[in-house]
């Protein structure tokens, strides 16, 4: 028997009979759905009837927002050596290909898993294709890399949701982040709000703006990523804030 049953995330391979059969033991548990992808919901049938508690990273109504990416919140690793300059990586969407097309030409690479390849190549992406990026603790692949493209779903232009896990791995991995010009909603209302005039350095309308700030900033990086690791000073701290905030939000929900 449970006071508290949490759910993370959801997905066709998860041992839902396992999961249907613990919740049948614990009727009054007080359930708990954590999602930082706005495209997954707790649509498990077993969870209709009971005291269902929802954690976002997003904006949701009826449900608590934190920012569960800060989990990916570290100590930056020692700078080394940086032989390639700009780098996209992640999942392919549907919902931001129109960036992907704009952005990702010969002069970028992309990191995908090999299944993924055909789908960018197929809506016109020319970037340099590599394998799937290696996150071994201080062997990251990203550590070769000066800088990070962020760009995010048309969703999310609209509906705020906390900076990507790929915008604290660019922190430990001591990237310069160019931001596109679409993701201001979330710059505004993150907590990059506080460096608006300096982020505005590094906000890039397309693929020849970007290439024009990569080139003006390798006359000096470290400057930038200095400036950078400026907006990240209080990063562990709220990090470990908003862990202790979910553990309130459980203990509590459970008295």
């Amino acid at each position: 028997k449970f006071d508290a049953i949490l759910i993370f995330y959801a997905n066709y391979y998860s041992p839902v009979k396992q999961m249907k059969q613990i919740s049948e033991n614990n009727k009054k548990a007080q359930y708990y759905f954590i999602a930082n992808e706005y495209k997954i919901a707790p649509a498990y049938t077993f969870l209709k009837d009971k005291n269902l508690t929802l954690i976002t990273n997003w904006e949701k109504q009826d449900a608590i927002m934190l920012n569960l990416n800060l989990l990916f919140a570290k100590s930056p690793n020692k700078v080394i050596d940086k032989p390639y300059d700009c780098v996209y990586y992640g999942t392919f969407r549907d919902d931001r290909s129109e960036y992907v097309t704009e952005y990702l030409q010969s002069d970028l690479y992309l990191s995908a898993t090999s299944k993924n390849f055909k789908k960018y190549k197929h809506i016109g992406c020319k970037a340099r294709l590599i394998k799937k990026l290696c996150w071994v603790k201080n062997k990251e692949t990203l550590n070769l890399f000066k800088y990070q493209l962020y760009i995010e779903d048309k969703h999310t232009h609209k509906v705020f949701n906390n900076l990507a896990n790929r915008y604290y791995e660019a922190g430990f991995c001591n990237n310069v982040v160019f931001f596109d010009v679409n993701c201001r909603n979330t710059i505004n209302k993150s907590e990059l709000s506080y460096y608006k005039e300096q982020v505005e350095n590094y906000i890039v309308k397309d693929y020849k703006d970007l290439q024009h700030k990569i080139k003006e900033c390798n006359k000096n990086f470290e400057k930038h990523l200095a400036i950078q690791k400026s907006w990240r000073t209080n990063e562990l701290n709220a990090r470990t804030n908003m862990l202790k905030e979910l553990k309130n939000i459980i203990y509590n929900g459970t008295k």
